[in-house]
């Protein structure tokens, strides 16, 4: 028996010696993805063709990998893949100049690297992007390793929207101006007050370049949401009694005007907060009065010609504003609200008309 035990450890060493050396180094395939990161298009300064470009960064699997492939003296590569808006993985292999061997990929994990150009690319379409190592040596064929993460450039998000609102719904995703209370929602629904407020703070953050804290002494007894306790604390929003909010109340016009005047005068008007409102002014040119001016509250008037006169809130036609609903029937159509899709188109407005 011990014979032969012996025999078959001997057959196996033989077997294992007629093995190309390669296939003894070569390391586990589920070990080899790369990972990258901070994809962005680059322009060629030769032809003005794009390119895509991101950083690489090189795991301890892919270490050993590498040092492997540098100790049997075979070069290891990268490959590159994209796919443009929506398309079939294509072929798009990286730059010479970042085609490095095993030893230079060991000293440069971090790097940023480079594609070739094209001109299928610009920086208005999706692109996805990925890469994987890539070796061929004699006598044992090509190896491919796994693929890396996959990365996504101007990725179209199918908003549950009127068709009309789609590409600004995409700035306002860009932006950051979508809250989460609102991702995947209906935005053709009618805004709450509760969902505006979230709405001002992403104005508030993006205008300011700050974040919105909560808060800490919640004065209101109906709600606890803290994007309304964000966007109290910071100015935008006031109560409708001194311990109610109604957070599920509909908006009406002229609050979403008055909320987003009051995220301007905090990011902009040192000192400003909602209790010394009075003692600041606006400098802008009033526009004509609107054929309903009498019936824009006195709080909100400035507002509403503050949006109107920088084109963030427009009337709805015949010179009127529509700032709240005021008969019972303008009550019933929904005449004055504003759906989730106009406050965040507002917001967009916002944001791009009134950024210093």
């Amino acid at each position: 028996m011990k014979k032969k035990a012996v025999s078959l450890l001997l057959a196996l060493v033989m077997c294992l010696t007629l093995l190309p050396v390669t296939a003894l180094a070569v390391g586990p395939v589920n070990k080899t993805a790369p990972v990258i990161s901070d994809l962005a298009v680059y322009y060629s300064d030769e032809d003005s063709e794009a390119g895509v470009e991101f950083t690489l960064t090189i795991t301890a699997e892919n270490k050993e990998l590498l040092a492997q492939y540098k100790e049997i003296g075979y070069g290891l590569t990268l490959e590159g893949e994209i796919s443009i808006d929506g398309g079939e993985w294509q072929d798009l292999s990286l730059d010479t100049s970042n085609l490095f061997y095993a030893d230079e990929y060991l000293e440069k994990d971090g790097q940023r690297v480079r594609s070739l150009t094209s001109p299928y690319i610009s920086a208005e379409k999706t692109i996805k992007y990925r890469v994987n190592f890539f070796a061929s040596y004699p006598d044992a064929g090509d190896w491919t390793g796994e693929y890396s993460n996959v990365l996504t450039l101007n990725e179209k998000v199918d908003f549950n929207a009127s068709d009309w609102a789609q590409d600004e719904l995409q700035q306002a995703d860009e932006l950051g101006l979508i809250p989460d209370v609102l991702q995947g929602a209906d935005l053709t629904q009618d805004i709450t007050r509760a969902e505006f407020a979230a709405v001002a703070v992403k104005v508030y953050e993006a205008l300011s370049g700050t974040a919105a804290i909560p808060i800490v002494n919640n004065p209101f007894t109906d709600t606890n949401d803290v994007e309304v306790l964000k966007a109290y604390n910071i100015g935008a929003v006031n109560g409708m009694s001194a311990t109610t909010f109604a957070p599920n109340d509909l908006l009406n016009r002229e609050q979403a005007a008055a909320m987003l005047t009051r995220v301007f005068k905090r990011v902009t008007l040192a000192g400003w907060t909602l209790e010394t409102d009075g003692q600041f002014t606006l400098d802008y040119t009033q526009p004509a009065a609107f054929a309903d001016d009498a019936n824009i509250s006195a709080w909100a008037k400035d507002s509403v010609y503050f949006m109107v006169a920088n084109g963030i809130i427009n009337g709805v036609g015949n010179n009127m504003f529509a700032p709240k609903n005021v008969t019972s029937a303008e009550e019933a159509q929904g005449y004055a609200n504003a759906t989730r899709e106009q406050a965040l188109l507002i917001a967009v407005r916002m944001v791009q008309n009134l950024s210093e």
